[in-house]
């Protein structure tokens, strides 16, 4: 995901709606999360399981090849941002603790 150095303003109203949205899909999981910005003024969305603070994750939105998409903060894509349940399912997942079997 190539990102210019300064945010275009519109590019960074577009990134905070889906990041709003993506907040209020999380909700149902039971996960924590708020939107902040980069020192370079891009925004994130902080996720945090508050069952397991450990398990927490930075998420980013940005177009590519056109379409919009959830970013892990690894650069890899979750799901485009069209499929907002989509995304918050994985990441809710990503977020849960493991569940060991006896």
């Amino acid at each position: 995901m190539a990102v210019p150095d300064t945010p275009d303003p519109e590019v960074t109203i577009t990134a905070t709606a889906h990041l709003a949205r993506l907040t209020q899909h999380l909700m149902p999981y039971g996960l924590h999360a708020r939107i902040s910005t980069t020192r370079r003024g891009r925004p994130q969305l902080v996720v945090v399981n508050p069952d397991a603070p450990a398990l927490s994750e930075i998420v980013y939105t940005a177009p590519q090849e056109g379409t919009w998409w959830f970013w892990w903060s690894w650069s890899a894509r979750i799901a485009p941002a069209e499929e907002t349940d989509t995304a918050a399912r994985r990441i809710a997942h990503v977020l849960s603790p493991a569940v060991r079997r006896s």
